[in-house]
C-alpha cells in the first residue's frame, strides 16, 4: 500500500474520532458583560437541560465590562479551541462609550470566523438598552418607552420583590410568563433600532429560544 494513502487513512480516521465527539446539537459560547445576573441566568437554562458546560460554555469577560472588551473576549476566547458553531456578547447599553463599537464589530465577525469543523461561525450581539434587567421585566410589563437602569430595577422589583444582582433561580421563577416576554421583546425588535441606544430594546429572547433547544435526554 502506497505511503500517501496510509497518511489518508490515518487522517480519515482521526477525523472521525473527531467527529465522533461532537454533540448532536449546536455548541454555543456565550460572554456576558456581568459575572453575575447573565451568566447565572443562561447557566441555569444549561443545567435543567442537562447539557455539558463543554458545549455550551457561559462565562464573563476577562477582557472588562465594556461592550467592546466582551465582543473582543468572545472573539478571543473562541480561538482557543474553535470547538463552537455560535457565539453570543451579551453586554448592556447603560453609559458605555464603545457600545456602538461592539455591535460594528460583532456584525464585522459574523460568519468571518470558521470552527474546528471548518464552518463559518455566527456572532450574535446580545444588547439590552438600557440593560438585561429590561428582559426580566418585560415578563410582567409591557415596556415601550425608555427608562433609566434604575427605574427599571425598580419596577421589576415590584414584580420581583426579593430580586437582587446574581440572584438563583430567577429563569425559573419567571419562565411561566417566557411566552409573553418574548412576544414584548419581538415588539421593540420591530420598533426600534439597537444602535441608537436610546430606545428600549432587547433580543435576550433569541438566545433564549436557542438555549432551550438544546436538551439531553437520559
Amino acid at each position: 500500500m502506497a505511503k500517501g494513502r496510509h497518511h489518508r487513512e490515518r487522517a480519515a480516521g482521526k477525523l472521525a474520532r473527531k467527529l465522533g465527539k461532537r454533540p448532536p446539537y449546536p455548541r454555543i459560547l456565550i460572554v456576558c458583560e456581568g459575572k453575575k445576573t447573565e451568566p447565572q441566568y443562561f447557566e441555569e437554562i444549561r443545567i435543567l437541560n442537562r447539557v455539558p458546560s463543554a458545549h455550551v460554555k457561559v462565562v464573563h469577560s476577562e477582557f472588562g465590562t465594556q461592550p467592546r472588551q466582551v465582543v473582543d473576549y468572545a472573539e478571543a476566547l473562541f480561538k482557543k479551541s474553535k470547538a463552537f458553531e455560535h457565539i453570543y456578547a451579551v453586554f448592556d447599553r447603560d453609559q458605555h462609550t464603545t457600545y456602538h463599537d461592539a455591535l460594528t464589530r460583532a456584525g464585522q465577525l459574523k460568519g468571518a470566523l470558521r470552527n474546528d469543523e471548518k464552518k463559518p461561525v455566527s456572532f450574535t450581539p446580545v444588547p439590552s438598552v438600557p440593560c438585561f434587567e429590561l428582559w426580566l421585566l418585560l415578563h410582567y410589563a409591557n415596556i415601550q418607552a425608555y427608562f433609566e437602569r434604575d427605574e427599571i430595577y425598580n419596577r421589576l422589583r415590584q414584580h420581583l420583590p426579593v430580586y437582587t444582582k446574581g440572584a438563583h433561580g430567577i429563569f425559573a421563577t419567571t419562565s411561566p410568563a417566557l411566552a409573553q416576554a418574548t412576544q414584548r421583546a419581538m415588539a421593540l425588535q420591530g420598533l426600534f433600532n439597537p444602535f441608537a441606544g436610546n430606545e428600549p430594546y432587547t433580543n435576550a429572547d433569541r438566545l433564549v429560544a436557542l438555549l432551550i433547544s438544546v436538551r439531553v435526554e437520559r
